[in-house]
């Protein structure tokens, strides 16, 4: 069992191969370079049950050699990867999951198992070339140069590639190597492996939604891990949607994105008094640099969303058809745009950035020495108290009091957003089923405001494509807006009623 760090790079193939003829800053000697070809086989069950469970299982041959892999899927954050991986050799190109003696990969493998038998799905096949690093310090970092394709179903996929993986010693020079590479040869973040790259040729499995779900915390946790733990769970969000941008799911990807900037943004904010803003300032404005160009790409998406439930509910006609037409050209323009970003220097030494600050905990450089206690305090503790102050919020704006207009409702998304972020940040730390049940009228609190925008932008839509009259326009709004905020307003006298979850014992 090993545990790999490295950093996946990609770039055309005459850019992965120039890196044989570069020098590096610290390298004090580097052993020859070798090559092979690797074939590679991906299996899984007809439901993609592997998948599922996060497993990777492949067998390989290089040279004379078959080797078996099993990997968990790990952590890959910023082109930083950490995952578990098995590896055994065969005498020929048959899995024998009999070898893998990880317990957990073996409860994993065999629950898939239980739902089929294992097929071959895809496959991976590419020239390596790779040499190793040695650094003053006594560190190793091996270089691997992969081109090929990834095939399935007909389809194929290039690979042009490049992995750092720390051998031994300190991961601070994969950082440097791929800043170099990022800034002098014009390489790219890549958080997609071979075998994610791979799935998506799949006939059969389509791009699935996902959603933000409450951290996996403990009650003796320390408030550090639970920091670490969530700012990934936001990270991993925005990963997963970056590599939907390209697919049918593109409007619903680039909302996530900004769901999970969000979700961050709040981490941020919620931490404040543990993790000082002053050691947070370059990341909240790097994210503040990339919610620039995300602006235009948000309302545009949303708007899409809008129109598609129009026409779900029957608006049609040439005005509205031009409408429809017009807002997907300019969403195809603004992710096109967005892309084009995620290829420059500046986004994807941001990207490695944040992950550097995580594995390196640079928080800990802006913190006194008599204040660490605090990192490593039970977290909660910690969570009882902030809930309670979002709570004293909510009441302050959202209280069964306060009269409200639709106006109102939406001016207070952002804090009802950060509330319901904080559920899922401590959720876990107590009872599920009375959690979800608390939690519940402040999910339909926001979906009531989903749904007084979707009625603002239909009227203005009747308006404009001559769906309605205004009168015609006015009445349907009212009425609209009408049954709407009387359910908001029953919801708003009985949810400060309920007795909070974390404070049932």
């Amino acid at each position: 069992m090993a545990n790999e760090i490295e950093v996946k790079l990609i770039a055309p193939p005459e850019l992965v191969s120039s890196i044989k003829e570069m020098t590096f800053d610290g390298v004090i000697s580097t052993s020859p370079w070798s090559s092979s070809h690797l074939e590679n086989t991906y299996f899984d069950t007809d439901s993609f049950k592997l998948r599922e469970l996060r497993i990777g299982l492949r067998v390989r041959k290089d040279g004379e050699q078959y080797i078996q892999t099993v990997k968990s899927s790990g952590k890959a954050i910023g082109g930083l990867h950490q995952r578990n991986e098995s590896e055994s050799l065969l005498p020929e190109p048959e899995l024998d999951l009999e070898l893998v003696e990880d317990p957990y990969l073996k409860i994993l493998l065999e629950e898939a198992q239980e739902e089929g038998e294992l097929r071959a799905v895809f496959d991976t096949n590419f020239h390596r070339e790779k040499a190793e690093l040695h650094f003053d310090d006594g560190s190793r970092i091996e270089l691997a140069l992969d081109i090929g394709t990834i095939e399935s179903d007909g389809k194929t996929l290039n690979i042009s590639e490049v992995e750092l993986e720390l051998k031994e010693g300190d991961a601070k020079h994969l950082f440097n190597l791929s800043r170099q590479l990022i800034s002098e040869k014009g390489f790219l973040i890549c958080n997609a492996s071979k075998a994610r790259r791979g799935y998506r040729l799949c006939n059969g499995l389509p791009a699935t939604h996902r959603r933000m779900t409450t951290t996996e915390l403990t009650h003796g946790m320390e408030a550090e891990k639970a920091f670490e733990i969530i700012c990934f769970a936001g990270l991993k969000h925005w990963q997963y949607y970056e590599q939907l941008l390209d697919s049918d799911m593109a409007a619903t990807a680039i909302l996530q994105m900004y769901r999970a900037m969000v979700y961050i943004q709040h981490v941020y904010h919620v931490f404040g008094s543990i993790i000082p803003r002053n050691a947070t300032s370059d990341l909240r404005a790097n994210w503040n640099w990339v919610a620039e160009f995300m602006e235009t790409i948000i309302e545009v998406a949303r708007n899409q969303q809008h129109i598609d439930m129009l026409a779900e509910n029957g608006a049609d006609g040439e005005a509205f058809l031009l409408a429809a037409q017009e807002n997907r050209k300019q969403l195809e323009s603004a992710i096109e745009r967005f892309r084009a970003l995620q290829a420059t220097e500046r986004y994807n030494l941001v990207m490695l950035g944040i992950s550097e600050w995580l594995f390196f905990k640079r928080w800990q450089d802006f913190i006194e020495d008599r204040d660490k206690e605090q990192l490593h305090a039970p977290i909660v503790a910690f969570a009882k108290v902030q809930l309670e102050h979002m709570l004293k919020e909510l009441k302050r704006s959202l209280g069964p009091k306060r009269k409200m207009e639709p106006s109102d409702y939406l001016d207070e998304v952002a804090s009802l957003r950060r509330a319901l972020d904080l559920g899922l940040f401590f959720g876990a730390l107590f009872d599920s089923k009375k959690r979800q049940q608390y939690r519940q009228p402040w999910l339909d609190l926001l979906a009531g405001i989903r749904e007084l925008q979707y009625n603002l932008y239909a009227a203005q839509i009747y308006l404009d494509c001559n769906l309605k009259t205004a009168d015609e326009t006015e009445r349907w709004l009212e009425k609209r807006n009408d049954s709407v905020l009387e359910a908001m307003e029953q919801t708003r006298n009985a949810v400060f009623k309920n007795k909070p979850y974390w404070l049932i014992g």
